[in-house]
Formats: C-alpha cells, sequence, structure tokens
C-alpha cells in the first residue's frame, strides 16, 4: 500500500469519526446507534495507520487477498448495521401499538364520562322544572 493511499484511508477515517461526534453533540444521532459507528471507524484507522493488521487478519482467516477481507468485514458491519435497525423498527411497532391501544381506552374512558355528566345534566334540569 502507497503512502498517499495510506493517508487518504487515515484522513477519510478520521473524518468518519469527527462526523459521528458532531452528529452526537448535535442530538441527530442517539449514542445507542452510534456505537456500530464508531466501531467502525476506529477500526478503519487501526486499518489505516497499521495496513500490517488487515495481512495478519487475512492469515489467520485463511483468505487469498487482503481486499476480500475488507469486503467479508463491510458486508458483516453491514448485517449487524441492518439487524440493529430492524431490531429497533420492531420495538418501535411494538411501542406504537401500545400506545393506540392505551389512547383508545383513554378515548373510551372520556365518552363514558361524557354520557355520565350529559344523562346527569338531563336529570338535573328534569328535576329544576
Amino acid at each position: 500500500m502507497t503512502l498517499q493511499l495510506q493517508l487518504y484511508m487515515l484522513f477519510g477515517a478520521l473524518v468518519l469519526l469527527a462526523v459521528i461526534f458532531v452528529l452526537l453533540k448535535q442530538g441527530k444521532m442517539a449514542v445507542k446507534y452510534s456505537l456500530l459507528w464508531l466501531g467502525l471507524s476506529v477500526v478503519l484507522v487501526i486499518f489505516a495507520a497499521c495496513p500490517y493488521v488487515v495481512f495478519v487478519l487475512r492469515d489467520i482467516l485463511d483468505i487469498q487477498i487482503p481486499v476480500n477481507l475488507v469486503f467479508l468485514l463491510m458486508f458483516c458491519f453491514v448485517l449487524v448495521v441492518l439487524l440493529s435497525l430492524s431490531i429497533t423498527c420492531s420495538q418501535l411497532a411494538e411501542k406504537s401499538r401500545r400506545l393506540v391501544q392505551a389512547n383508545a381506552l383513554l378515548e373510551q374512558r372520556v365518552r363514558t364520562l361524557e354520557q355520565q355528566l350529559a344523562a346527569q345534566d338531563t336529570k338535573n334540569d328534569a328535576d329544576g322544572m
């Protein structure tokens, strides 16, 4: 790997790290979602700063070309992000269902109370005549 490519990779990883911190500081990203992205950016910084790590992992996993290792790791990262988003989506759907049910129960109670008040008003008007 050339020094110029290594510097570009390091710069890109550091920019990603900075963007994540800015999004966290502005409150546009929750901490629990940012952990995956922070992990990715740290791994990218390590790979850019020490490309020898990629070759060691390649040898450990018995992969022929280092690029294939990078693609494999990125594929695994995308799968983890998709799983995380699916879990979050399921949790939000369950919360929404509970809120709709609670809202329906409250609306029913309000209607019942309004009917009772209307009945009492009608009774009081009839008694007052």
